[in-house]
């Protein structure tokens, strides 16, 4: 699939559409933003000059912890008169997000959903159901959209379609990419911040040796359980520990052009025998086989009695730190960027490229949807990265300086309780989107380990294509993943793993793997 050219094939075709774009720009001739009046030059926001009456968008979007205050919020009156619409945004925690998302696409309620799962076999079936918009005619005029990477858009696309807008994000290692620890602790027991799997190990067992957290609360490592589902195995957040042991980012082409899928190869045994030693030794979250997801794991690491969690840069921000320094006034953090294992193995996943795919249900009328991608546009503008960042200059910060708030505490607090960034609903194309702090120092370590990162993504083929088999059978990997889960809690043998990956390559693995090839070669004719 070549996205982009299919784009540039009707860029000239857009140029004819008569929809004006009303929703964002100054007038119906321009983008989001480009004809606008400056009234904020101080972190570079521009006011557009409505043409038209505001359009209202109804929205439903993920959140991870607290949302916007929705008492007079001042960030989102400021997007909403920059950008010339009315939102009516639902927030909706993570957990619950999935069950809330089947009721929304069912109902036709909303003008704008965001798909957290992306691509993947219920988005694709929808979609040949007719149940969102084809934009790839609306976005082939678009400023900012456009630059999203040739990448992300196959990895998006659907029959070499666009039915919905990508949030940019990075290509490299995603929300498990590197190992984030306790740098304080380090430090307490004199030990450099380690880089290999036997180093991790020897820390772990010293956190574990030593309590640190006080009262036997020590969790060295924490991570979350697999349900199966998804994917196999006993545990979630352990990118790093896999590509440590050698194995595969979920799908490899062996020499012969046949794929193996990661839990058919003795590598992966490696891991889980690494994984039974750890537990076995209490190294990990006794309670990380009820642990449902990331979040859990992030809100052990937080609340100062975890000392290692796979995540991102992200994490090592200042907002993570003084929630840990609440519990221990020492607290730090330290990353370790790609960890290497005992024969030189290393690597971040190569992934899809962004988190979650703005859909338009169909029940939208057209000559709606312009304005609502022209929105989306105007929001990945460059002036909404200072908005994000520093909310509106005079309220949130004083000022907006070499990409960082110049904020009063008082700002900083209004600010959070605001969170600007919520309402930016679609971000920029930018390969340092983690790095997210306002401290220079942090921000410096940030895109630093990112660029370290970006030299050791390992692919999946099959990473944009989908099985049929799979999607018609959710338990396939429940038996095998239980099975694994058992074996690393020392509950059953490695005989009883093997069985069920060997029921799996005969049965459906066998199907899967044909299905997914089939897509593959078909791509690379």
């Amino acid at each position: 699939m070549q996205i982009k050219k299919n784009l540039a094939q009707v860029v000239t075709a857009s140029v004819l559409m008569t929809t004006v774009l009303a929703g964002c720009s100054g007038n119906g001739n321009s983008s989001a933003g480009e004809t606008a009046n400056p009234t904020n030059a101080a972190n570079g926001q521009q006011t557009a000059a409505p043409s038209a009456e505001p359009t209202t968008i109804k929205a439903m979007t993920i959140t991870f912890g607290d949302p916007p205050s929705a008492n007079n919020n001042q960030a989102k009156a400021d997007l909403e008169k920059r950008g010339n619409v009315k939102l009516d945004l639902t927030f909706v925690p993570s957990e619950a997000y999935g069950d809330k998302l089947a009721v929304a696409v069912s109902a036709n309620d909303y003008d704008l959903l965001l798909i957290d799962s992306g691509k993947d076999n219920k988005y694709t079936n929808l979609v040949k159901m007719g149940a969102f918009h084809d934009l790839t005619d609306y976005i082939a005029g678009t400023k900012n959209i456009s630059q999203i990477e040739d990448a992300v858009w196959n990895n998006t696309s659907v029959q070499g379609k666009i039915y919905g807008i990508p949030r940019p994000r990075g290509l490299y290692g995603g929300g498990e990419a590197s190992v984030i620890m306790r740098k304080d602790w380090l430090d307490k027991y004199n030990l450099e911040v380690p880089t290999t799997i036997d180093e991790l190990t020897n820390a772990l067992q010293v956190f574990k040796d030593n309590d640190p957290a006080g009262g036997g609360n020590t969790v060295p490592l924490t991570v979350y359980g697999v349900d199966g589902v998804s994917g196999p195995g006993p545990f979630g957040s352990v990118f790093p520990m896999l590509f440590a042991f050698g194995v595969p980012h979920i799908w490899a082409l062996d020499d012969s052009g046949q794929p193996v899928r990661d839990f058919q190869t003795t590598e992966y045994k490696n891991y889980l025998d690494w994984l039974k030693d750890t537990w076995s030794k209490g190294l990990i979250d006794k309670d990380a086989p009820v642990l449902k997801n990331q979040q859990q794991a992030r809100n052990k690491f937080q609340a100062g009695v975890a000392g290692a969690f796979v995540t991102n840069v992200g994490d090592i921000s200042e907002t993570s730190l003084e929630k840990m320094k609440q519990v221990d006034p020492n607290a730090e953090i330290a990353v370790i960027d790609v960890l290497e294992g005992r024969e030189g193995q290393k690597g971040v996943a190569l992934i899809g490229g962004y988190y979650g795919i703005w859909a338009i249900p169909s029940s939208v009328p057209k000559e709606k949807v312009q304005k609502i991608i022209d929105f989306l546009d105007f929001t990945s503008a460059e002036e909404n990265i200072s908005f994000s960042k520093a909310g509106v200059i005079g309220v949130h910060a004083s000022d907006f300086k070499d990409g960082l708030p110049v904020q009063t505490e008082d700002q900083k607090k209004l600010f959070d309780l605001e969170k600007p960034s919520a309402f930016v609903l679609q971000n920029r194309v930018d390969p340092y989107i983690y790095a997210n702090s306002k401290v220079p120092e942090i921000l410096e370590v940030q895109k630093a380990s990112l660029d370290v990162i970006a030299g050791y993504g390992i692919p999946n083929p099959f990473l944009s294509y989908s099985s049929a088999t799979a999607a018609k059978n959710p338990d396939t990997y429940k038996k095998m993943s239980a099975a694994m889960t058992q074996y690393v809690l020392g509950e059953t043998t490695w005989e009883a793993v093997q069985k069920e990956i060997d029921a799996w390559t005969a049965g459906d693995g066998a199907v899967i793997a044909k299905e997914l090839l089939e897509e593959y070669n078909a791509d690379q004719q």
